[in-house]
């Protein structure tokens, strides 16, 4: 995978809102499945996944959009 991760202040923004420890778990999926190319984290509560499935939506449609340049 050779092409750029955009994560834009609005991601960064909703991470940082989040309490600690959904904020952790979020972010570790995110990070997992965008740097490391792992699968989707299992260990997220409903709530969790929810937020997760938005703001990775957010992240790879800004990476699509950059990478199109």
């Amino acid at each position: 995978m050779n092409q750029t991760i955009v994560i834009t202040p609005n991601v960064i923004n909703t991470l940082r809102a989040l309490p600690v420890d959904e904020r952790m778990s979020v972010a570790s999926a995110l990070a997992g499945e965008m740097l490391l190319g792992a699968g989707v984290c299992n260990d997220l509560s409903p709530e969790e996944d929810m937020i997760y499935q938005i703001l990775r939506f957010y992240v790879n449609q800004a990476s699509a959009r950059y990478n199109r340049r």
